[in-house]
């Protein structure tokens, strides 16, 4: 059994030590600090360049790929994941230019305001209709759902044609959410025969991969294999650009290195 490993990755930097450490693909976001946002166009061609000239990738979309790159969808901050009709507009846009500029894949999540914990069918299948052939992952937009809830949320993603749904089994981390990921993965594998690929994240490491992806049986995992960057040039750290203090916080960016522990644990449990 292959096991795919995922880097969500939030910088040109990231991006380029996750491909050299050994990843299968890359989630592709803005502003990791926030859980994720979409990113731009200009990052999305900046790595596909970078692609095509190192490992003779497509540049564009509609040709396979030996590297996909993921692109988050997701316009703003929130939990709730509500979103209002401007808001899918915006999205819907950002889709559609990030698939005219190589994306091979998108990473959405979106639940309905009426009936807490379930998932948004009319939004999910806007994002569908925008991706055509191109493959889809729910991402933890699923972790803030009803636990009782699960086999219909699971069962309508399935249907919607999403490939993926990633989640840290309804608790802050995978490694706490095992046993709600194992029953998410036999609920999906009932449904589906296997098609709707469960994806552990959220605070996976070398430390923790192992024993979560035995536990769970899953066949594909998710992290961010991130280290802190030390501040350059005259960068003090002291310095908040927003309302909160992340910006005063240091950077953080993929490990090559980490990927690579990463990769070599997880390819000595096949």
């Amino acid at each position: 059994m292959q096991i795919l490993l995922e880097v969500c990755v939030d910088t040109f930097e990231s991006a380029v030590a996750a491909i050299q450490g050994g990843a299968d693909r890359i989630e592709l976001c803005s502003a990791l600090s926030e859980g994720g946002l979409t990113p731009s166009v200009g990052l999305l061609r900046e790595i596909k360049q970078y692609l095509a000239a190192e490992y003779a990738a497509p540049l564009l979309s509609g040709r396979p790929t030996i590297f996909p790159v993921y692109c988050m969808i997701r316009c703003r901050r929130g939990s709730d994941f509500c979103y209002s009709a401007q808001e899918m507009n915006a999205m819907l846009w950002d889709m559609r230019l990030l698939k005219q500029n190589g994306a091979d894949g998108f990473v959405f999540g979106a639940l309905d305001p009426s009936s807490s914990g379930r998932v948004h069918r009319q939004h999910c299948e806007q994002v569908v209709v925008a991706a055509g052939e191109l493959p889809l992952t729910f991402h933890r937009a699923i972790d803030c759902t009803e636990e009782g809830a699960l086999g219909e949320n699971l069962k309508l993603i399935a249907e919607l044609g999403f490939s993926t749904v990633l989640t840290s089994g309804l608790k802050p981390t995978a490694e706490q959410g095992m046993e709600t990921i194992t029953k998410m993965k036999e609920i999906a594998d009932q449904l589906t025969g296997k098609s709707l690929r469960v994806m552990p994240g959220s605070g996976v490491s070398t430390q923790n991969a192992r024993q979560i992806l035995q536990r769970t049986g899953c066949d594909a995992i998710h992290g961010s294999a991130s280290i802190t960057k030390p501040a350059g040039g005259h960068q003090t750290g002291t310095i908040s650009m927003g309302g909160s203090n992340v910006d005063a916080m240091p950077l953080k960016v993929c490990s090559k290195a980490k990927v690579q522990e990463l990769r070599q644990l997880i390819d000595s449990l096949v």
